[in-house]
């Protein structure tokens, strides 16, 4: 498993993907709020994801104001979980939620929370698994690479025009 998630960080951070590794969910909520104290965030968006609630509560208690709907568009930083996370592309794959695509497409700073049994090796068993899941109902998927990026007419790259800036990965071990 280490070789598959070493994998995974490898190419997130060839993507311009920024990772870190946390060895419970204690201390990647604690990362959580270090990323947040030094992009000077004031405004979080959060996305539903299985340490939302807990994550809700400590944003609070630091005083972060937490915005939902329309106001996700004024968002310093978003937060989501992800499904799954493809190693040979450093990719999160994302189920939409009418939340989760705003939250990881407005704010100029995108943080995601994967643990390591969600990293998979290849684009085929990430598609296997959206297989599976809309034979069980209907959904839309997102596929994040690294922060936003597109390019002139000169084909010079320019990252962030049309979402994140920054997406920084925490893998919960």
């Amino acid at each position: 498993m280490s070789d598959l998630v070493g994998r995974f960080i490898d190419e997130l951070e060839r993507v311009a993907g920024k990772v870190q590794r946390a060895q419970s969910k204690e201390q990647a909520l604690d990362l959580v709020l270090e990323l947040l104290r030094s992009r000077q965030a004031r405004t979080v968006a959060l996305a539903p994801c299985s340490l939302a609630q807990r994550l809700e509560s400590k944003l609070r208690e630091a005083g972060y104001e937490l915005v939902a709907g329309r106001e996700i568009a004024r968002a310093d930083v978003g937060i989501s979980g992800a499904d799954l996370a493809v190693a040979e592309t450093g990719s999160l794959l994302i189920r939409s939620d009418g939340v989760s695509e705003l939250v990881t497409a407005l704010p100029p700073v995108h943080v995601a929370l994967i643990k390591t049994d969600q990293i998979v090796e290849t684009l085929d068993e990430a598609f296997a698994f959206c297989q599976r899941e809309l034979e069980q109902a209907p959904h839309n998927f997102l596929f994040v690479t690294g922060p936003s990026r597109t390019a002139d007419i000169e084909l010079t790259p320019v990252i962030g025009v049309h979402g994140p800036q920054e997406l920084h990965v925490i893998v919960i071990t």
